[in-house]
């Protein structure tokens, strides 16, 4: 089935809002990490492929950065991140991990895979989930002071395992007022998101620049043309969202009618929550203007 207004909104959305989290006024990353990759077992990768699982998660996939991740060392050779160019080696940027073809990965050996890496500040995830059920059902550890090399080598990685600070995103809800004639519609479209951090200066700072941009657009990607591909590697590397957005002829655009930020909990997640985690929640409403039928 062909994507809907509902998948390319919310994808969208989620572009906009990580690019955000990267951009001049934000810079929610660290640049010049020394990493490391060491082999390990992971259920999500197919058997044609061996992963190597990195010190850091959430590897920053955007070029328009400082300085963007474009590659990393085998032994004293670097070799470029991007997949056409390489020999079929995906970089896995939402779990830290780099991806090679069974039969040259397995003849890596002790050679040693590092790269100087540029690693969000704050993590980002689309979930389907409530904000209850998140809570409930997830682990949470701190990106600060936990590596994710220790959760890759063990069996928590099975588990639903994120890594604090980071944004659920979710679509709350929709519905369509019709606004002129001819069959012109004002989609309005609630987002929600919410902050799990284990200090307060990072919430508060996410809270005020998301609230702050209310009254601004969001330009529609087509859902297919989503920048991420298999285990969340860059389709045409590199990615740079701005010029993604600029090659669009003539998209849709999302407004942002109203921003509200909050750090009121209910007793159920409150119950749940892990007494040295801060949360907050940014509910944003889009409007649309559109001809669904056409």
């Amino acid at each position: 089935m062909k994507a809907q207004f509902d998948q390319n909104v919310l994808s969208s959305f989620y572009l906009w809002f990580e690019n955000k989290l990267l951009s001049d006024n934000s810079k929610a990353y660290a640049i010049n990490l020394d990493n490391a990759f060491t082999s390990g077992s992971f259920s999500d990768i197919p058997s044609s492929h061996i992963a190597f699982q990195g010190k850091y998660r959430s590897l920053v996939g955007e070029s328009s950065v400082d300085q963007p991740n474009s590659g990393f060392f085998l032994g004293n050779h670097f070799i470029t991140g991007n997949y056409d160019q390489n020999g079929g080696v995906f970089t896995d940027y939402e779990n830290g991990r780099l991806i090679f073809p069974k039969t040259s990965g397995a003849a890596i050996g002790s050679t040693s895979l590092t790269a100087n890496s540029t690693v969000k500040e704050v993590n980002t995830y689309i979930t389907n989930d409530t904000d209850a059920q998140v809570i409930i059902h997830s682990d949470f550890k701190d990106s600060a002071t936990e590596l994710p090399y220790q959760y890759g080598k063990t069996d928590e990685y099975d588990e639903t395992t994120y890594f604090l600070p980071a944004c659920f995103i979710s679509q709350a809800s929709s519905n369509n007022t019709e606004f002129s004639f001819g069959g012109e519609e004002d989609t309005r479209t609630s987002m929600r998101v919410m902050i799990l951090s284990f200090d307060n200066y990072t919430l508060d700072s996410v809270m005020s620049l998301f609230r702050d941009s209310v009254r601004e657009d969001i330009t529609h990607i087509p859902y297919e043309s989503f920048p991420y591909g298999f285990s969340f590697s860059i389709k045409d590397f590199p990615y740079n969202y701005d010029s993604l957005v600029a090659a669009q002829t003539d998209p849709d655009k999302s407004h942002i009618q109203d921003v509200s930020a909050s750090k009121v909990v209910s007793e159920k997640i409150r119950e749940n929550l892990n007494k040295n985690i801060s949360i907050g929640f940014l509910d944003f409403e889009l409007c649309t203007y559109r001809f669904p039928r056409l």
